[in-house]
């Protein structure tokens, strides 16, 4: 019995050591400010990166002519775009670099009003399931300057699209080649 007794002892002494040393650590944890004092607190948190991403052509071929009986002068395939991000994004054009030097006597318009001699070159965002036909609402690219346009807004995991557009004067020749290369920039945005 004094064997059992004793084993009982010492099996409540063990468990209150323990539960001493717990208690202690939680005491430790605690300090009191006086009012008047003062005393850190240390803080951790957790940043969770957010990775935004976007896919698009790299590549969009377009044809332009004054045959198009259209106000939209310009031919090309649809610009599918889709943000593959769990935020709402927002896509931009912050320069755009022109090369028309193939194009005798051309000169751009940044603006979508064009001369005899002009060509002009936007991005229109998909309303209905067809090229447009006409220029409103159609984003005109600067040539070889900064510039700050937005193109759209995606939604977190929304599908969107859009369409090169154009015009050119009666002068400007339609045998020729030219490249328009837009930078894109896709930066978080709050607006759905």
């Amino acid at each position: 019995m004094k064997k059992k007794s004793l084993f009982l002892q010492l099996t409540i002494a063990a468990t209150m050591l323990f539960t001493t040393v717990a208690s202690a650590a939680k005491v430790a944890n605690l300090k009191d400010i006086p009012i008047g004092g003062s005393g850190q607190m240390e803080m951790v948190g957790t940043i969770e990166p957010t990775l935004l991403s976007v896919t698009m052509p790299t590549f969009v071929p377009f044809n332009i002519s004054n045959s198009i009986p259209t106000q939209n002068k310009v031919l090309s395939p649809k610009i599918n775009v889709k943000n593959n991000s769990n935020v709402p994004v927002q896509i931009d054009v912050t320069y755009t670099k022109v090369d028309i030097s193939k194009l005798k006597n051309a000169t751009w318009s940044n603006d979508g009003t064009v001369t005899k001699n002009q060509i002009a070159i936007g991005l229109k965002q998909e309303v209905g399931d067809e090229v447009p036909e006409d220029l409103s609402h159609a984003r005109w690219l600067a040539a070889n300057q900064k510039q700050d346009m937005n193109l759209m807004v995606l939604d977190a995991n929304q599908d969107g699209a859009m369409y090169v557009v154009g015009t050119l004067g009666a002068n400007v020749s339609e045998s020729a080649t030219f490249n328009v290369t837009p930078t894109f920039v896709v930066s978080r945005t709050s607006m759905p």
